[in-house]
């Protein structure tokens, strides 16, 4: 197992920069049985991304560098398709398109290991990985961080303040297939835990817990915007993604739905168990 990155404050980032990081642990693509998604999402406090290198891929929708022998030759051209599919497959999903160019940069991981990272201000998103990982586990990361794109264009500099609930909650369901392993939605995906009682708090901090902690919160938070969305709409909901200050559970839940936190998370729970 891949430990966790080290955590830095979101207050310590510049307004011109969200990094996110997450770590892939299984494979994705398996209808079988639900993926497990190890995630800490640390935010690096870096200004611009690193230096992109490798081989340039053609494609019309997206700027595409990947490293030189990450990827056989005669999988670039599939590689950029999918990459394509899953940028027409969120935008569709979270409800708007990008509004300029954006660069995916593949870049080698020495360790072997997956994560990604997405500087929304530089329209560049990455992933690193290595030749032993499939390319699919690549393009599920990359969803993520393309819907990490879509909000910043949506919402402008505001989404890099988002309450954590929502910044990380709306990446995750806009991801759709790519990180819901079969299962038809998010609700279907923490059912069981609801169930079980194995829940933690929405509001909960990711720092100092273990993996197993961080992956659950990923996909409640995750299933708690796909509720927020189909029971109160889009409209309200994009109204309480730029009213947060970063930490999770600071968004403007009383002004937006007159209700606080608490009691929309018990609203969440009932309907997660009626769906």
């Amino acid at each position: 197992m891949i430990p966790p990155f080290p955590y830095i404050s979101r207050t310590a980032i510049g307004p011109i920069l969200l990094a996110v990081l997450l770590i892939l642990m299984v494979w994705l693509h398996v209808p079988s049985a639900p993926a497990q998604i190890i995630s800490p999402p640390a935010i690096r406090a870096l200004s611009t991304p690193p230096p992109l290198s490798g081989e340039p891929i053609a494609d019309n929708a997206l700027d595409i560098i990947s490293a030189d022998g990450l990827f056989p030759a005669n999988e670039k051209d599939a590689l950029a398709t999918d990459l394509r599919h899953a940028l027409a497959y969120v935008s569709q999903r979270f409800g708007s398109g990008p509004t300029g160019r954006i660069t995916a940069s593949l870049d080698m991981e020495s360790g072997c290991g997956i994560h990604g990272l997405a500087y929304t201000t530089e329209r560049t998103v990455q992933v690193y990985t290595c030749p032993d990982l499939p390319r699919v586990r690549a393009v599920n990361i990359l969803a993520h961080e393309f819907v990490h794109q879509l909000a910043q264009d949506r919402y402008g500099n505001q989404h890099l303040q988002a309450d954590l609930i929502l910044l990380e909650g709306v990446a995750t369901w806009g991801a759709g297939d790519y990180w819901l392993s079969g299962q038809p939605n998010f609700a279907a995906f923490v059912r069981s835990w609801v169930a079980a009682g194995n829940t933690l708090p929405l509001a909960s901090s990711y720092v100092g817990r273990p993996v197993g902690d961080m992956n659950t919160l990923y996909y409640e938070w995750g299933s708690f915007v796909e509720f927020l969305i189909k029971v109160y709409g889009r409209e309200r909901f994009d109204a309480l993604y730029v009213s947060g200050d970063s930490e999770p559970g600071s968004a403007d839940y009383q002004g937006i739905y007159g209700k606080p936190l608490d009691q929309l998370e018990a609203e969440w729970k009932s309907w997660v168990i009626t769906q």
